[in-house]
This record gives C-alpha cells, sequence and structure tokens, in this order.
C-alpha cells in the first residue's frame, strides 16, 4: 500500500458504479492505491440520470459513511465517474468531505510522477480546464437570488479566481506550443538525421518501459503503480545494421477522459508521426479482460490519429502462461480481433520483456519491416 511522504495513508471512500466490470474495480483500486489512498469503505450507485448520478437516499448513505472522515487530514470521497458540477456540490454540502472525481484522480497521479516541465504543464493545463466548470457553478450558486444592478453585492474573490484561471490556462497553451514545436524540430532533425521512429504504446502497466529497458539496455524507472511515464523517452538503438529510434509513450486506460488526452497531445502525437507501432498487451490477462482493453486501446489510437500505421503486437509476459496450447490460442486471438479493428497489424509477436525473451525477433522484425518501408518510399 502507498504512503505519503509524511507516512500517513490518506483514506478515501469510494463512490463506484454497479455495472463496472471487475478488471475496471481492478484498475479503480490500483488508481487509488497509486496515489496514495487507502480504501476506507465504497459505496456502488446507479446512476439517476445524465445530469444526475446520485439518488437523494443514495447521497444520505453517502453522507452517513463519510461522516468518519470529516476533519481528517487529507480525506476524499472519489466518485469513479464523471462529475458534474451541480452534483459535486451536492455531495460536498451533505457530506462535508472534500469530493473529486476519476479525472482529478487520474491527474494526482500524474502529478506524483510528473518531471518535465512539459509535463508539469501539461497536468496543471487538464486540472484547470477540469475546474473551470465547477468554479462557474460556483459562481451561480453565490449569486444565487441577488438584485440586479447598483442593489447588487459586486464582485467575488472567486470571480477573480475565474479570470486568473482563464489567463493561465492561455498562458500555458502558449508556453506549452513552444515546447510542441521544440519537440517536433528534435524529431525533425532524428529524421534527417535517416532514424525512422517506433513509438511504443498500449495499457498502464503491460510493460512498455520495461520493454524499453530491455531493448535500449537503459534504467528508467518502472513499477507495478500506474503512469510512472508521462514525458517520452526516446533511445537510437541498432539491429543487424539498421538504425532506428525507440519512442517510450504513456499508457492508456479505460475510458480515458477527453482532459488528458487534449493537454498530452503533445506527448500522444509521438505515436501519431511514428513510422511504426509497437503495440504492448499482457497476454496472461483474461481472454475477456485481454478482448476488452484491445478494443479501446485501437479506439485511443484512432483518437489521437494513428489510423494507418504499421503495426506490430508485442505480446508481453509469456513467462506467465505456462501451457504452450493456451498461448498459442490467446496469440490467434489477439491477432484475429485486432486485425479485424486496425487494419495496419503486421504480425504478433511473443516476448517476455522481464525476462528478455522473444526481443531478438522482435528486433528482428521491426528491422525488417522498416528496410521495407524505406524500400517502398525510395522507389515511389
Amino acid at each position: 500500500m502507498t504512503k505519503e511522504k509524511n507516512g500517513y495513508f490518506k483514506d478515501a471512500l469510494l463512490l463506484i458504479p454497479r455495472d463496472i466490470s471487475d478488471w475496471q474495480l481492478k484498475e479503480a483500486l490500483a488508481l487509488l492505491d497509486t496515489a496514495g489512498y487507502r480504501l476506507y469503505d465504497y459505496v456502488r450507485y446507479r446512476r439517476v440520470s445524465r445530469s444526475r448520478l446520485l439518488s437523494q437516499a443514495k447521497l444520505r448513505e453517502v453522507a452517513e459513511k463519510a461522516s468518519e472522515l470529516q476533519g481528517k487530514d487529507g480525506a476524499r470521497i472519489i466518485v469513479y465517474d464523471e462529475l458534474r458540477p451541480r452534483e459535486y456540490f451536492r455531495i460536498i454540502r451533505e457530506a462535508k468531505v472534500e469530493t473529486i472525481d476519476r479525472t482529478m484522480l487520474i491527474l494526482e497521479i500524474f502529478a506524483l510522477h510528473a518531471g518535465s516541465r512539459e509535463a508539469k504543464l501539461q497536468i496543471e493545463l487538464a486540472r484547470l480546464k477540469h475546474q473551470l466548470p465547477v468554479i462557474k457553478e460556483a459562481i451561480r450558486l453565490a449569486k444565487l437570488r441577488e438584485l440586479p444592478g447598483f442593489l447588487g453585492p459586486g464582485g467575488y474573490a472567486v470571480d477573480a479566481y475565474y479570470r486568473y484561471m482563464v489567463s493561465r490556462i492561455a498562458r500555458i497553451r502558449r508556453e506549452l506550443e513552444r515546447l510542441r514545436k521544440r519537440r517536433e524540430l528534435e524529431r525533425s532533425k532524428r529524421r534527417s538525421a535517416g532514424l525512422p521512429h517506433v513509438a511504443i504504446v498500449g495499457y498502464a502497466s503491460v510493460g512498455k518501459t520495461t520493454l524499453f529497458n530491455s531493448l535500449t539496455h537503459e534504467s528508467k524507472s518502472i513499477g507495478p503503480e500506474y503512469f510512472t511515464t508521462l514525458s517520452p523517452k526516446v533511445k537510437a538503438i541498432s539491429h543487424n545494421g539498421f538504425r532506428f529510434a525507440l519512442v517510450d509513450t504513456v499508457g492508456f486506460i479505460s475510458d480515458i477522459p477527453v482532459e488528458i488526452i487534449e493537454a498530452f497531445h503533445s506527448t500522444l502525437e509521438e505515436a501519431a508521426t511514428a513510422d511504426i507501432v509497437l503495440y504492448v498487451v499482457d497476454v496472461s490477462e483474461r481472454e475477456d479482460v485481454l478482448v476488452e482493453k484491445l478494443g479501446e486501446g485501437i479506439d485511443v489510437l484512432r483518437r489521437i490519429g494513428v489510423v494507418d500505421k504499421p503495426m506490430i503486437i508485442a505480446a508481453n509476459k509469456i513467462d506467465l502462461i505456462g501451457n504452450e496450447e493456451e498461448l498459442k490460442h490467446r496469440l490467434e486471438l489477439i491477432s484475429g480481433l485486432v486485425s479485424a479493428l486496425y487494419p495496419g497489424i503486421r504480425d504478433v509477436v511473443p516476448v517476455s520483456a522481464k525476462n528478455k525473451v522473444g526481443l531478438d525477433r522482435l528486433l528482428c522484425r521491426l528491422s525488417t519491416l522498416l528496410k521495407d518501408m524505406e524500400r517502398y518510399m525510395f522507389y515511389a
């Protein structure tokens, strides 16, 4: 269990939808642990309507369970869902405990792992954009039933904070655009030096950075927690006399929030501009989880503009499957599913990044594909 720097746990009351799948529940608990929260209790709910999350009876149940958290340092109610501003204030008024939603939880984890200035700015931008509707609602509630004109009470501190947020968002966007252009320049320099790019993508905690370290002989930070990689890691490697740049990118999660995709566009575009996409999957997961994650991962790639890139699947963690027949079945399952969803798939290569098994075959497949692409481009 993760601890805060001062050695204490942060208690969290988790609100989770009733229709959530088992693997998504495990993902939610893993995110809580990574962010440094201890599960105090949980409440399952069924969304009342599109605009309303909790019924009044369910809200009273939440308030009753949260009563022990009132006044506790760092305690939170965490809603593992999209939380509209009105629902946010409903929960806070009733439970009297600080409340965050799934997006803010993910951004808290990002903040723990952010190292570069670009990553920190991206996180701040996503947080400000996500909080802007909440501040608007706070202004609306503060001005409710006020008299107009000179009889009104005038401005509020929250008005000034809203104006600050809007101007800060504009400044961050300008700075990120400058950093994006610099990254684009670095990428074009690598390309002009004859270095094609291979982007490693995939779900969080499937072993992308472990594979990157094994292929490049680097020692970048890895761990069981989510989102250890926020800024792209780039390293040029050679195989059979052919040299290319390998890029490690941020991991996917289920139902990735729009704010995070937008804020991390400059990071995710490494996949969109790469010559080959190396998609890493955890082949040891349950079949239904494997199928669902593959489908969602391909959908995320489409959303960031990866639609026609050649793709190689690295079926990682084969060391966790003892049965040869089971491994063969899973590889066929992956190949058939991805072929139906993404026409650019070229091969499925079984590997164990941790034990460095199958890496030579993977490198050989990558270099052969890149050489074929180079020859095709030359004749074209």
